[in-house]
């Protein structure tokens, strides 16, 4: 026998509870702990009137961690959720199916309401309380047309969405989360004590002949009328004298399909917890461990070994069963109470803390990208996400938008690699990681030089980010040819072309394009021959020195090109009647000299001696 917790601390434990502070909204509840329903405030006496409620967390250990109050007072579309002090089959505490909720029932009438339980339910609705495993709490469900002139004891459900109810009369009811009415699934009985959820199957307990035991209903999940309820064989059926409430079903042994194994809460006082196992077909009682007054039940399953929570009005209890499937329990009697009721209080219903969903992450979008990115997170069961780390460092900020999505932006300094979320079911990890990328920097174009020119002509742009340049234009004309002399500089030869082309200068990086704010006059060499009609050049074929001249007069910019368009005098402004001379390097042959005054080229072919 396990004794989980000493007489003395059990005085610490009723002296702790009564001075443990009562909130209004639960901390998240830790896997592994006990929760057991709790009616009374301590400051008056149980009676048949309406009292607060309250689930108290125990570690298993028998340290109470905290007191959650349910409402009693409307807030929104929560309802208040009362008991009546006095009637120890309320308040059946359930687990959901997947181990996300706790559920119970009660009242919504405040405080003091005489007899609660005689009221009709239209006049004080049944009311259906949903707390998460996160601490949330949703007592939006109720029901105006059962368990009127009775009580309304448990209910259970698969996942929060639908809850099948029970109590004093109405037989087995199902609603949906949030709504007012519900539909009654079964004829008989009506007087039911417990219910549950397992392996798929709704399972309820009564003491109406001929239903007395552990019963099924219907098969599988059913939300309709005229359902079959079926008593587990070998259970009493008809049989006068057994009084079950709460209970636990469980899967010992894989040659047996389906729960094999069940516990039983009776609270008469020679009863106790009692262990069954279905053997060929039938149930068989394996023994008794002896208590009184055991109404809550519920436990959880290691292997072949079975760990118990029960309670009675006044005591919590934790025990455990190693034999097995079909064996007699060696524990024989209730073990020393973790926690004991304090004054003008008693407890009710007992289950496992819930447990939150283990969170998943399926995709990043996007996988990469520089500071500042907004990535979201896709993935499963992220609500409450408490942290989130790209490459194991913290990332502030996140945003969770609901259970399958999250966003976060990429912060400064981060570095590449996975991305985890951490809720209160566990940490999800990424499968991939999201890669930080250097933000390449946008490209300016500030000047260009010259502003016009034909075939053949050289031209600088200057500007800032121009490394990587991928294509350079003017206009709609593609330029095949230029070099990226540096971040700040590039040069093209403009090439032959059909037209002339007027027309903004763009440079394409990776980081963007650049535009010039000016446009660029490419003019070709036929018009440029018949531009400035009244330019004169001698003398033409010449040695070393060549005129030109204009009438007006004035500056002339002049370069000199060979007939592959390569620049062999670079470009000079000449006062009027100056010559431009030719080195005497610069072998003998045809050159195109070009012109330039204004905004006007031309060019003239010269021939050197």
């Amino acid at each position: 026998m396990r004794r989980f917790y000493p007489k003395q601390l059990v005085t610490f434990l009723v002296a702790t509870f009564s001075a443990a502070p009562m909130l209004a909204s639960a901390a998240p509840f830790k896997p592994g702990n006990i929760v057991v329903a709790r009616v009374g405030d301590g400051s008056t006496a149980l009676s048949a009137a309406a009292a607060a409620v309250f689930l108290d967390e125990y570690t298993p250990g028998g340290t109470l961690v905290q007191s959650v109050a349910l409402p009693t007072s409307v807030s929104n579309n929560n309802r208040i959720l009362t008991a009546a002090g006095n009637a120890p089959t309320e308040l059946a505490l359930t687990r959901s199916a997947d181990g996300r909720y706790l559920v119970l029932t009660g009242y919504g009438a405040a405080p003091g309401t005489s007899a609660v339980a005689a009221t009709t339910a239209a006049n004080v609705t049944r009311v259906i309380g949903l707390i998460g495993a996160d601490g949330s709490l949703d007592t939006s469900t109720s029901t105006g047309d059962a368990f009127s002139g009775g009580s309304i004891r448990g209910a259970a459900t698969v996942d929060g969405t639908g809850f099948y109810s029970v109590g004093a009369s109405s037989g087995v009811r199902y609603q949906a989360l949030g709504s007012f009415a519900s539909t009654q699934l079964n004829a008989a009985p009506t007087n039911i004590r417990g219910i549950n959820v397992v392996g798929g199957n709704i399972y309820i307990s009564a003491a109406s002949s001929p239903y007395i035991g552990l019963s099924q209903v219907g098969t599988g999940l059913p939300t309709t009328t005229a359902q079959t309820v079926t008593v587990l064989p070998g259970f009493p059926g008809a049989t006068a004298g057994a009084s079950p409430y709460g209970f636990y079903l469980a899967d010992l042994d894989a040659t047996v399909p389906g729960p094999d194994v069940a516990y039983v809460a009776d609270d008469r006082a020679a009863a106790g917890i009692q262990k069954w196992s279905l053997v060929g077909g039938t149930w068989v009682l394996n023994g008794t461990i002896s208590g009184s007054g055991v109404r809550g039940l519920q436990g959880s399953t290691s292997g072949t070994a079975v760990s118990l929570v029960a309670s009675t009005s006044a005591s919590l209890y934790a025990l455990t069963d190693n034999t097995g499937y079909n064996a007699t329990p060696v524990l024989t009697e209730l073990p020393a109470a973790l926690a004991t009721a304090g004054n003008n209080t008693a407890f009710r219903g007992v289950v496992l803390a819930p447990v939150a969903p283990v969170p998943a992450i399926a995709s990043l979008a996007p996988a990469s990208g520089p500071v500042g990115t907004t990535v979201t997170v896709t993935g499963t069961n992220l609500t409450g996400a408490s942290a989130l780390t790209l490459n194991g460092v913290a990332v502030p900020g996140f945003t969770v938008v609901n259970a399958t999505t999250l966003t976060f932006v990429v912060p400064a300094g981060a570095t590449s690699g996975p991305v985890a979320v951490t809720t209160q079911g566990g940490t999800a990890t990424s499968a991939g990681s999201f890669t930080v990328t250097v933000p390449v920097a946008v490209p300016t174009i500030a000047s260009f030089t010259p502003t016009s020119g034909g075939p053949g002509t050289t031209v600088t742009i200057t500007g800032t980010n121009l490394t990587g340049a991928t294509a350079v234009s003017i206009g709609t004309l593609a330029i095949p040819t230029y070099t990226v002399v540096s971040a700040t500089s590039i040069t093209l030869v403009l090439p032959a072309t059909t037209s002339a082309v007027s027309g903004l200068l763009t440079v394409v990086t990776p980081g963007g394009t650049a535009t010039s704010a000016t446009a660029f006059n490419l003019v070709l060499a036929a018009q440029a021959s018949q531009a400035l009609p009244e330019l004169t050049v001698y003398p033409n074929p010449a040695t070393d020195l060549v005129h030109v001249a204009l009438p007006q007069g004035g500056p002339l910019t002049v370069l000199l090109r060979d007939l592959l368009g390569r620049t062999v005098i670079a470009p000079v402004v000449l006062a009027a009647q100056q010559p431009l001379r030719l080195p005497a390097s610069l072998p003998a042959g045809i050159y195109l000299l070009e012109v330039r005054q204004g905004t006007t080229t031309a060019v003239r072919r010269i021939e050197k001696k």
